[in-house]
């Protein structure tokens, strides 16, 4: 086969391909020729993921570990060149649909251990403690026709990073059509924390419901910081398939939560509010032993 003698590179690395007008030809490991195309600029032509055949081919490169093969032409050449290797080479794509390729959508229960992986795993901010699983309690809400469902209510401290970051982009994304499979699951919990006192704002509390679990996410850095200080309190379970750091015994979250009747914001007031409903997780979720 001509192309044989062309310059050539593998697939993944398209982007040395010259900046001149010419044929390029894919070719598989087995020498089975797939397409044939022109280009005024091959570089441009293969650039990134520009390439209409890209996706396709990118599937199957593992497996057949293809490569460019090129050769240069000037640009009134390349319609009558391309015609001539097509129909000398015969390839595969030529005479097939363009794939597309529909991404999954979203599923809820992927969708929330995505997030418990993200704000467990350390990074060089976050070293050691990122968030805490402190407790859950029940509640009882009235769903569709007036039926009432229980609750299993999970309370994750998180830190502003997080908070404003991946848990609120998650959030939005529920709003999108790229993410309708989740719309529904966020919910934002304004509680007045038992106060009468309307000039003063609620918590703030975004919340993600799936199933049974309604996963609540506080943004309480400075208990982050106290938990720190109190490592030994700590230890890690599994929810949702995630390893997850939780509060081990809850009977210390007394003396670290401070009731701040004054303050402008009731999001750190909110524990204090819901301190007593909280129970400890070790009944529901199982302790993954130490390595």
């Amino acid at each position: 086969m001509e192309w044989k003698s062309w310059s050539s590179i593998p697939l993944a690395q398209r982007q040395q391909l010259p900046n001149q007008s010419g044929i390029y030809v894919i070719v598989d490991a087995e020498a089975e020729v797939w397409y044939v195309g022109k280009s005024i600029n091959l570089n441009a032509r293969w650039n990134g993921r520009g390439h209409h055949r890209y996706q396709q081919l990118s599937r199957t490169n593992n497996k057949r570990s293809y490569k460019i093969y090129w050769k240069l032409f000037p640009s009134d050449q390349l319609h009558e060149k391309e015609q001539l290797y097509i129909n000398l080479f015969k390839p595969h794509l030529n005479y097939s649909r363009v794939k597309t390729y529909a991404r999954k959508a979203i599923q809820p229960n992927q969708e929330i251990i995505r997030l418990l992986k993200v704000i467990n795993k350390k990074t060089t901010l976050f070293p050691d403690v990122r968030s805490v699983v402190i407790g859950y309690y029940t509640e009882i809400l009235e769903v569709e026709e007036g039926d009432l469902k229980e609750y299993v209510c999970i309370v994750i401290i998180v830190n502003v990073n997080d908070h404003d970051g991946p848990i609120f982009n998650s959030c939005k994304k529920s709003t999108s059509r790229k993410g309708n499979n989740l719309k529904g699951c966020w919910k934002i919990y304004n509680s007045d924390c038992g106060s009468d006192d309307t000039d003063i704002q609620p918590a703030i509390i975004p919340v993600f419901v799936v199933e049974n679990m309604i996963y609540e996410f506080v943004c309480y850095p400075s208990l982050i910081d106290k938990l720190e200080q109190n490592r030994s309190s700590l230890h890690n379970i599994e929810i949702a398939k995630q390893s997850v750091l939780a509060l081990r015994d809850i009977d210390i979250l007394p003396s670290l939560i401070v009731n701040n009747s004054h303050s402008t914001t009731r999001n750190e007031d909110y524990l204090h509010y819901r301190i007593s409903d909280i129970q400890s997780l070790v009944e529901l979720f199982p302790e993954i032993p130490e390595v």
